[in-house]
């Protein structure tokens, strides 16, 4: 087993364990904070980072002040044991020194500060400036590819070998996949279009430096988050054209709202429950609250503590009937916007600058004078729509057993890793082991993150993501977990 040797101050060397952690976006990141804050002996972090900036993601590279978090500031702390350091760390800068405690606790943060402050926290832990710190960490800016375990027997734990595109091998003792999101998924025809200016096959790319003229017309394939950050971004350059979204529920998410206390939809009595009678509970609870002229959201939201253990109590047939029957439904009440960005959104329809077209997306074709979308409708009907300027926002792809990235694919080829039942990201334990060939844990490989949906559902929101990077530092480190108790995870004001 190799160990990387650091020279104490009485020039004794000290074994340091190497944690490999792929990805460096939020999950990453904070894995390895905590790895710092919770290790008690020298270690070494090794962060594969590629594709973002290191520590903001995705979601937090946005240099656009326009996007703004999707949940308020009082509940955005990097830390579940520490649940109010978001707030704390704001009222250190002084754009908000004018607002009061109250207000900047409800207050949507622009994203881009959020990425600051992820950061921000891995330049004070992960960083050389604390004598006391245990960890000695490194970002390489590179794409991992494939892991060899060092082991030759299966469910061996003598660690693994992540290779990388274009750098050296890393050897380490625990190797933590917190990659996010896939890719877009490819549309039929988008091959061709990849190198049409016309098309954006990547939303996160500079797509607003390049505008079409006003009189000319831009199509969104999604009506999402990622469609709401298109739609938002046009409107705050002063873009006036015509504007038509796409997608099979023709569903745009729902505004935050003020809301009042309320009981769970789901007594929590240790029941378990199918999903006709959890539909039936939560459908009565919603119906109670429109009685009393209060949003049903509520329903949902009082349920968010509870997600990951009635979605993982239901059998495969009820997830995936979840999936075809409620999800969309689901997923527009759960995941809602800001105030100020749900006003832009309304505005653009008011103005009938943007239009909502429900419809299920054919093919892509290169035309004479602009991009052809061919669809379906919902009344079957096929019709077809050009676009001067056609950017997907359908989301990330979601199957995993066919995924383009060569590191999945080389996982499940070794057994080091296997799809869940959803094939909507990997199976693991219950302490984020990843489960490889004939459901047997590879020890040395762990995984949070969005990559666990089909596990747990509920993962893709930094509640959530806080508390999988806190738990995994302590699995990777061998501590016992620390049980932190937590509140209701209330996404509207009260």
């Amino acid at each position: 087993m190799r160990h990387v040797a650091l020279t104490s101050p009485l020039n004794r060397f000290v074994v340091m364990p190497t944690t490999a952690i792929i990805g460096g976006g939020f999950s990453g990141t904070l894995a390895a904070v905590n790895l710092a804050r919770f290790a008690t002996s020298p270690q070494r972090v090794v962060i594969v980072n590629s594709g973002r900036p290191f520590g903001r993601g995705t979601a937090y590279g946005t240099t656009r002040g326009e996007h703004l978090l999707n949940v308020a500031a009082r509940n955005m702390s990097a830390f579940p044991d520490q649940p109010t350091h978001f707030f704390e760390w704001l009222r250190s800068r002084s754009e908000f020194d004018a607002i009061d405690d109250h207000t900047l606790r409800e207050t949507f943060i622009p994203r881009r500060i959020f990425g600051d402050y992820v950061r921000g926290m891995a330049a004070h832990y992960l960083g050389t400036a604390d004598p006391r710190s245990h960890v000695q960490c490194e970002v390489v800016e590179d794409s991992a590819v494939d892991v060899i375990p060092r082991g030759v027997e299966p469910g061996s734990n003598q660690g693994g070998v992540v290779m990388l595109e274009k750098g050296e091998p890393i050897e380490a003792e625990s190797i933590l996949l917190a990659t996010g999101n896939q890719p877009p998924a490819g549309l039929p025809g988008a091959k061709k279009l990849a190198n049409d200016r016309r098309y954006c096959g990547n939303p996160w790319k500079d797509w607003h430096e390049n505008l079409p003229s006003e009189d000319q017309h831009i199509v969104i394939l999604g009506t999402g988050l990622t469609a709401v950050d298109v739609i938002v971004t046009l409107r705050n350059k002063g873009w006036n054209g015509k504007v038509t979204a796409i997608s099979r529920n023709g569903m745009l998410p729902q505004r935050h709202f003020r809301g009042i206390e309320w009981p769970h939809a789901v007594p929590d009595d240790g029941q378990t429950r199918s999903l006709k009678e959890l539909v039936k509970l939560i459908r009565s609870d919603c119906e109670r609250l429109r009685g009393v002229s209060q949003n049903p959201a509520i329903a949902v939201d009082k349920l968010r503590g509870r997600t990951q253990q009635l979605w993982k109590a239901l059998s495969l047939e009820e997830r995936q009937l979840f999936l075809k029957k409620y999800s969309a439904d689901w997923n527009v009440i759960r995941h809602r916007i800001a105030g100020p960005i749900h006003d832009a959104i309304t505005d653009a329809l008011d103005c009938g600058q943007l239009t909502i077209t429900p419809a299920t997306i054919e093919s892509l074709a290169s035309g004479e004078h602009g991009i052809e979308i061919q669809m379906v409708n919902r009344d079957g009907s096929s019709d077809r729509i050009e676009g001067d300027l056609v950017i997907n926002c359908t989301g990330p792809k979601s199957r995993f057993s066919d995924s383009a990235l060569p590191l999945y694919r080389n996982l499940f080829e070794r057994g080091l890793a296997q799809p869940d039942e959803m094939d909507m990201g990997i199976a693991v334990t219950d302490n984020f082991t990843v489960v490889g060939k004939d459901d047997t844990p590879t020890p040395f490989m762990y995984a949070i993150g969005p990559i666990l949906k089909g596990t747990l559902w509920e993962s893709i929101a930094v509640p959530e993501l806080r508390q999988q990077a806190y738990l995994v530092a302590q699995s990777i480190l061998h501590q016992e977990p620390v049980t932190v108790s937590s509140l209701d995870t209330t996404e509207y004001c009260i």
